[in-house]
């Protein structure tokens, strides 16, 4: 590595950095600047600016809790409108196959095919057997 790839490394290292929040707010300001090419409207810069500023700071923050809470206001915002459910910004689609179900030893959650009857179910935490309908 050159001299300067070290000093980025060494700069970024504890920073939040990109997230999907922020590469939504980069298409957004993208948009706004194609936008003001065509429109030329000074409010579409000031727009450009403010929102290329907001996504730096939270680029550079050292506030990974912060940081954390917005992304994840967003996914479930966007979830809203995607029709599906995020975990940790990967979209999870809904298992038809299976059912979750909670231990009554551990309280721990299991997963166990639909559709087989009375089924007895081993709790591979806690050893816990019991007999439920699925």
């Amino acid at each position: 590595m050159n001299r300067f790839s070290m000093w980025l490394a060494n700069f970024m290292r504890g920073r939040y950095g990109m997230d999907q929040f922020n590469r939504f707010l980069m298409i957004v300001a993208l948009i706004v600047i194609v936008a003001d090419m065509f429109l030329r409207m000074r409010i579409l810069d000031l727009l450009t600016v403010a929102l290329l500023i907001y996504i730096y700071c939270r680029m550079f923050s050292r506030n990974h809790n912060a940081r954390y809470r917005e992304n994840q206001k967003f996914l479930s915002m966007a979830s809203r409108f995607r029709g599906g459910s995020f975990q940790r910004g990967v979209r999870v689609e809904k298992d038809r196959t299976h059912k979750i179900m909670r231990c009554p030893g551990c309280g721990e959650k299991l997963r166990v095919p639909r559709g087989v009857g009375k089924i007895e179910i081993t709790c591979p935490h806690c050893g816990t057997k019991f007999t439920k309908k699925v």
